[in-house]
């Protein structure tokens, strides 16, 4: 069987470029606040990526940077502002946040502003249907499907991996009676005694555990489709690095089983910082509605 590579590049652009089209029919640039807490290396990597991503697409970013010793009230201070200030539409608080500030100083973000649904309202909103914006790596999923006109509705997705910000999002967009939902969904963890029982049985099974190596070629039926959301770094003394990126996902043990297979990288998550830019300017818009109806 021919193994189809369900590359995300493509995909990406589309986003970007509708990015960059709504964008520029706002009256005023949309606005992207980018909270970041201390100096964690990759914390810092992707707030600097979502920046040039955001400057190439009309987006504007404002960059508050706070040092950990000014404490949880200077955190939680700097949210509830940005929170008020009709200026911003969309507000990310970079996590994992550094000792001695609580994570649940993110529940000060607004909801109409909270892009990356890490409030606890946000995710129960989206829990029982409710309008609000997904987690950019759960929905990068479902636009990569969409992306490569794979649809979803009847068919069993079987999720590995039940995490806040993937697993169970995920899985209660699936279920959803909407167009990029409507499928019969299995969610899969540790307490699973057979993973690969499960996943056999799966038309579409979508790896997001965290582990090299998780899902085996035996483990797949054939004609699967295999989403890999994992990114996980492993040693590799052939590269400059010394590591390099895999999934979750047994790769090479995917072609010529699965119909359709994501790279990692390349994959899933080249769509995110595309669709957290696409639901910054969701929020700008519906900001101007709001502003014209006043």
């Amino acid at each position: 069987m021919e193994t189809r590579l369900l590359t995300g590049k493509p995909v990406a652009k589309r986003i970007r470029d509708e990015v960059e089209r709504r964008a520029a029919a706002l009256p005023v640039a949309p606005t992207l606040a980018i909270v970041l807490v201390g100096d964690d290396p990759a914390c810092i990597w992707y707030s600097q990526s979502i920046e040039r991503a955001a400057d190439k697409r009309g987006v504007e970013t404002r960059m508050v940077t706070i040092d950990p010793a000014e404490g949880a009230r200077k955190v939680g201070y700097e949210i509830r502002e940005l929170s008020a200030d009709r200026t911003v539409d969309g507000i990310i608080v970079q996590r994992p946040l550094p000792e001695g500030i609580p994570a649940t100083l993110v529940e000060y973000v607004a909801p109409e502003k909270d892009v990356d649904c890490a409030t606890t309202y946000c995710m129960g909103r989206l829990m029982t249907g409710g309008e609000v914006f997904a987690p950019c790596t759960a929905l990068a999923v479902l636009e990569m499907l969409r992306g490569y006109d794979i649809a979803v509705e009847g068919r069993h997705v079987v999720v590995v991996g039940r995490s806040t910000v993937v697993g169970k999002p995920l899985a209660n967009l699936l279920l959803r009676k909407s167009e990029l939902g409507n499928a019969t969904v299995t969610v899969c963890h540790t307490g699973t005694d057979d993973v690969g029982k499960h996943t056999r049985s799966a038309d579409i099974v979508v790896a997001a555990v965290g582990r090299p190596g998780a899902i085996r070629g035996d483990m797949v039926r054939e004609g699967a489709i295999v989403i890999d959301v994992g990114t996980n770094e492993i040693a590799d003394p052939s590269s400059e690095r010394g590591t390099r990126l895999v999934g979750d996902v047994e790769f090479d043990q995917m072609m010529g089983l699965a119909s359709a297979v994501t790279p990692v990288p390349g994959g899933v998550g080249t769509l995110t910082t595309a669709l957290l830019l696409r639901s910054v300017v969701t929020a700008a818009e519906r900001a101007a509605e709001r502003a014209a109806a006043e």
